[in-house]
Protein backbone atom coordinates (compact mmCIF):
# COMPACT_ATOMS: atom_id res chain seq x y z
CA UNK A 1 0.00 0.00 0.00
CA UNK A 2 2.82 2.39 0.83
CA UNK A 3 4.37 1.81 -2.58
CA UNK A 4 1.03 2.34 -4.31
CA UNK A 5 0.45 5.62 -2.50
CA UNK A 6 3.99 6.76 -3.32
CA UNK A 7 3.52 5.86 -6.99
CA UNK A 8 0.29 7.82 -7.41
CA UNK A 9 1.60 10.78 -5.45
CA UNK A 10 4.53 10.77 -7.88
CA UNK A 11 2.07 10.91 -10.78
CA UNK A 12 0.63 14.11 -9.35
CA UNK A 13 -2.58 12.73 -7.83
CA UNK A 14 -3.75 13.79 -4.39
CA UNK A 15 -4.14 10.60 -2.37
CA UNK A 16 -6.32 10.56 0.77
CA UNK A 17 -5.43 7.73 3.15
CA UNK A 18 -7.79 6.51 5.85
CA UNK A 19 -8.98 3.27 7.38
CA UNK A 20 -6.37 1.02 5.74
CA UNK A 21 -7.15 2.19 2.22
CA UNK A 22 -6.42 5.14 -0.03
CA UNK A 23 -8.67 7.10 -2.38
CA UNK A 24 -8.10 9.46 -5.30
CA UNK A 25 -11.01 11.78 -6.09
CA UNK A 26 -11.34 13.00 -9.69
CA UNK A 27 -13.21 16.24 -10.54
CA UNK A 28 -16.05 14.39 -12.30
CA UNK A 29 -16.95 12.38 -9.18
CA UNK A 30 -15.03 9.21 -10.09
CA UNK A 31 -13.07 7.70 -7.21
CA UNK A 32 -10.00 5.52 -7.69
CA UNK A 33 -9.50 3.30 -4.66
CA UNK A 34 -6.26 1.60 -3.66
CA UNK A 35 -6.66 -1.46 -1.44
CA UNK A 36 -4.27 -4.05 -0.09
CA UNK A 37 -5.08 -7.56 -1.27
CA UNK A 38 -2.97 -8.93 1.57
CA UNK A 39 -5.21 -7.28 4.16
CA UNK A 40 -8.24 -5.69 2.45
CA UNK A 41 -10.53 -3.56 4.61
CA UNK A 42 -13.77 -5.27 5.63
CA UNK A 43 -15.96 -2.41 4.43
CA UNK A 44 -14.47 -2.72 0.96
CA UNK A 45 -15.74 -6.29 0.64
CA UNK A 46 -12.54 -8.03 1.71
CA UNK A 47 -13.61 -11.57 0.86
CA UNK A 48 -14.87 -10.40 -2.51
CA UNK A 49 -11.50 -8.78 -3.29
CA UNK A 50 -9.68 -11.97 -2.35
CA UNK A 51 -11.90 -13.92 -4.72
CA UNK A 52 -11.21 -11.47 -7.54
CA UNK A 53 -7.48 -11.70 -6.86
CA UNK A 54 -7.62 -15.50 -7.09
CA UNK A 55 -9.58 -15.23 -10.32
CA UNK A 56 -7.27 -12.76 -12.02
CA UNK A 57 -4.07 -14.00 -10.40
CA UNK A 58 -2.47 -10.56 -10.55
CA UNK A 59 -2.34 -7.14 -8.99
CA UNK A 60 -3.72 -4.08 -10.74
CA UNK A 61 -7.28 -3.31 -11.71
CA UNK A 62 -9.50 -5.93 -10.15
CA UNK A 63 -12.94 -4.43 -10.36
CA UNK A 64 -15.03 -1.38 -11.07
CA UNK A 65 -18.14 -0.11 -9.35
CA UNK A 66 -21.10 1.83 -10.73
CA UNK A 67 -22.71 4.38 -8.40
CA UNK A 68 -26.47 4.01 -8.30
CA UNK A 69 -27.85 7.53 -7.83
CA UNK A 70 -31.41 6.18 -7.69
CA UNK A 71 -30.50 3.82 -4.87
CA UNK A 72 -29.67 0.16 -4.52
CA UNK A 73 -33.31 -0.92 -4.39
CA UNK A 74 -33.77 0.33 -7.97
CA UNK A 75 -30.62 -1.51 -9.01
CA UNK A 76 -31.83 -4.64 -7.23
CA UNK A 77 -35.12 -4.49 -9.12
CA UNK A 78 -33.23 -4.09 -12.42
CA UNK A 79 -31.08 -7.14 -11.71
CA UNK A 80 -34.14 -9.22 -10.91
CA UNK A 81 -35.89 -8.12 -14.11
CA UNK A 82 -32.80 -9.06 -16.13
CA UNK A 83 -32.63 -12.40 -14.26
CA UNK A 84 -29.01 -11.74 -13.25
CA UNK A 85 -27.91 -13.69 -10.13
CA UNK A 86 -26.45 -11.48 -7.43
CA UNK A 87 -25.75 -11.12 -3.74
CA UNK A 88 -25.58 -8.20 -1.37
CA UNK A 89 -22.53 -7.32 0.73
CA UNK A 90 -22.73 -4.23 2.93
CA UNK A 91 -23.68 -1.25 0.78
CA UNK A 92 -23.04 -3.01 -2.51
CA UNK A 93 -24.64 -5.45 -4.93
CA UNK A 94 -22.46 -7.98 -6.72
CA UNK A 95 -23.98 -9.23 -9.99
CA UNK A 96 -22.56 -12.67 -10.77
CA UNK A 97 -21.37 -13.78 -14.16
CA UNK A 98 -24.15 -15.17 -16.29
CA UNK A 99 -22.26 -16.93 -19.08
CA UNK A 100 -18.54 -16.21 -18.73
CA UNK A 101 -15.79 -14.17 -17.13
CA UNK A 102 -15.13 -11.33 -16.48
CA UNK A 103 -17.50 -10.89 -13.55
CA UNK A 104 -19.93 -7.99 -13.74
CA UNK A 105 -19.24 -4.76 -11.83
CA UNK A 106 -20.22 -3.94 -8.30
CA UNK A 107 -23.26 -1.70 -7.93
CA UNK A 108 -23.11 0.63 -4.95
CA UNK A 109 -24.92 3.57 -3.47
CA UNK A 110 -24.04 7.04 -4.71
CA UNK A 111 -21.03 8.49 -2.88
CA UNK A 112 -21.71 11.66 -0.91
CA UNK A 113 -20.79 14.24 0.11
CA UNK A 114 -18.47 15.22 -2.71
CA UNK A 115 -14.85 15.94 -1.70
CA UNK A 116 -13.49 19.45 -1.36
CA UNK A 117 -12.13 21.01 -4.60
CA UNK A 118 -8.52 20.77 -3.43
CA UNK A 119 -8.85 17.00 -3.25
CA UNK A 120 -9.41 16.74 -7.00
CA UNK A 121 -6.58 18.90 -8.36
CA UNK A 122 -3.92 17.24 -10.49
CA UNK A 123 -0.88 18.93 -12.15
CA UNK A 124 -1.47 17.27 -15.54
CA UNK A 125 -4.94 18.76 -15.64
CA UNK A 126 -6.85 15.50 -15.29
CA UNK A 127 -10.54 16.37 -15.37
CA UNK A 128 -11.91 12.89 -14.83
CA UNK A 129 -12.46 9.49 -16.37
CA UNK A 130 -13.10 9.06 -20.09
CA UNK A 131 -13.41 5.28 -20.32
CA UNK A 132 -12.80 1.92 -18.69
CA UNK A 133 -11.15 -0.78 -20.82
CA UNK A 134 -12.37 -4.32 -20.15
CA UNK A 135 -11.07 -7.41 -21.94
CA UNK A 136 -12.27 -10.98 -22.29
CA UNK A 137 -10.96 -14.05 -24.17
CA UNK A 138 -14.64 -14.97 -24.70
CA UNK A 139 -15.64 -11.68 -26.30
CA UNK A 140 -19.03 -12.72 -27.82
CA UNK A 141 -20.22 -14.18 -24.51
CA UNK A 142 -18.86 -11.22 -22.52
CA UNK A 143 -20.64 -8.87 -24.92
CA UNK A 144 -23.95 -10.65 -24.33
CA UNK A 145 -23.39 -10.53 -20.57
CA UNK A 146 -22.58 -6.81 -20.43
CA UNK A 147 -25.44 -6.02 -22.83
CA UNK A 148 -27.74 -7.78 -20.40
CA UNK A 149 -26.65 -5.54 -17.53
CA UNK A 150 -25.88 -2.23 -19.29
CA UNK A 151 -28.24 -2.30 -22.26
CA UNK A 152 -27.27 -2.17 -25.95
CA UNK A 153 -23.82 -0.81 -26.90
CA UNK A 154 -23.64 2.78 -28.08
CA UNK A 155 -21.40 1.76 -30.99
CA UNK A 156 -18.83 -0.72 -32.25
CA UNK A 157 -15.34 0.22 -33.39
CA UNK A 158 -12.14 -1.38 -34.62
CA UNK A 159 -9.18 -1.46 -32.23
CA UNK A 160 -5.82 -3.15 -32.86
CA UNK A 161 -7.33 -5.42 -35.48
CA UNK A 162 -10.24 -6.44 -33.28
CA UNK A 163 -13.79 -5.25 -32.82
CA UNK A 164 -14.84 -3.73 -29.53
CA UNK A 165 -18.13 -2.54 -28.12
CA UNK A 166 -18.59 0.94 -26.67
CA UNK A 167 -21.06 1.20 -23.78
CA UNK A 168 -22.17 4.53 -22.33
CA UNK A 169 -22.34 4.75 -18.53
CA UNK A 170 -23.55 8.22 -17.67
CA UNK A 171 -20.95 10.60 -19.09
CA UNK A 172 -18.34 7.87 -19.20
CA UNK A 173 -17.67 4.94 -21.50
CA UNK A 174 -16.75 1.29 -21.25
CA UNK A 175 -14.73 -0.36 -24.02
CA UNK A 176 -15.31 -4.11 -24.07
CA UNK A 177 -12.88 -5.95 -26.31
CA UNK A 178 -11.36 -9.34 -26.98
CA UNK A 179 -8.14 -9.94 -25.05
CA UNK A 180 -5.92 -12.76 -23.83
CA UNK A 181 -6.39 -11.65 -20.22
CA UNK A 182 -9.81 -11.08 -18.76
CA UNK A 183 -10.99 -8.24 -16.59
CA UNK A 184 -10.19 -4.56 -16.29
CA UNK A 185 -7.13 -3.65 -18.33
CA UNK A 186 -6.87 0.11 -18.16
CA UNK A 187 -8.26 3.54 -17.42
CA UNK A 188 -8.42 6.35 -19.96
CA UNK A 189 -8.34 9.72 -18.19
CA UNK A 190 -9.23 13.13 -19.59
CA UNK A 191 -6.95 16.16 -19.35
CA UNK A 192 -7.83 19.80 -19.92
CA UNK A 193 -4.52 20.16 -21.75
CA UNK A 194 -3.62 18.74 -25.16
CA UNK A 195 -1.80 15.83 -23.59
CA UNK A 196 -1.83 12.38 -25.13
CA UNK A 197 0.13 9.48 -23.71
CA UNK A 198 0.11 6.26 -21.76
CA UNK A 199 1.85 4.58 -18.85
CA UNK A 200 2.51 0.85 -19.01
CA UNK A 201 1.21 -1.39 -16.18
CA UNK A 202 4.78 -1.87 -14.91
CA UNK A 203 4.91 1.88 -14.21
CA UNK A 204 1.63 2.00 -12.28
CA UNK A 205 1.54 -1.22 -10.24
CA UNK A 206 -0.43 -3.21 -12.81
CA UNK A 207 -2.79 -0.53 -14.11
CA UNK A 208 -2.47 0.80 -17.66
CA UNK A 209 -3.25 4.54 -17.59
CA UNK A 210 -3.89 6.56 -20.73
CA UNK A 211 -4.35 10.31 -21.03
CA UNK A 212 -6.43 12.04 -23.71
CA UNK A 213 -6.74 15.77 -24.20
CA UNK A 214 -10.16 17.42 -23.96
CA UNK A 215 -12.37 18.13 -25.68
CA UNK A 216 -13.32 14.56 -26.41
CA UNK A 217 -16.74 13.24 -27.33
CA UNK A 218 -19.38 13.59 -24.63
CA UNK A 219 -23.00 12.49 -24.53
CA UNK A 220 -25.32 15.49 -24.65
CA UNK A 221 -29.03 14.86 -24.91
CA UNK A 222 -29.89 12.83 -27.98
CA UNK A 223 -26.64 13.55 -29.82
CA UNK A 224 -25.34 9.99 -29.78
CA UNK A 225 -23.08 8.92 -32.67
CA UNK A 226 -24.30 6.66 -35.41
CA UNK A 227 -23.51 3.01 -34.78
CA UNK A 228 -21.73 0.71 -37.16
CA UNK A 229 -21.62 -3.03 -37.26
Amino acid sequence: MKQAVKTYLGLGFRVCCHGGRAQIFLPDGVVLELVSLADPPVEAGGEFLRRRHRLYGRAGLLDYALAEEEGLEVALSRLKQANIPHHRVGHGLFPKRVVCNPPLPLLQGFLSPNPAPEQTQQPNGVTGLHALVVGSPAYPAALAQHRRLLGPPLAFEAYEGRRRAVFAIGKHFLYLQGAEQEGLQGLILRSRYALWGALEPTQTLGVALSLVGDPVFELTGDSAPETEG
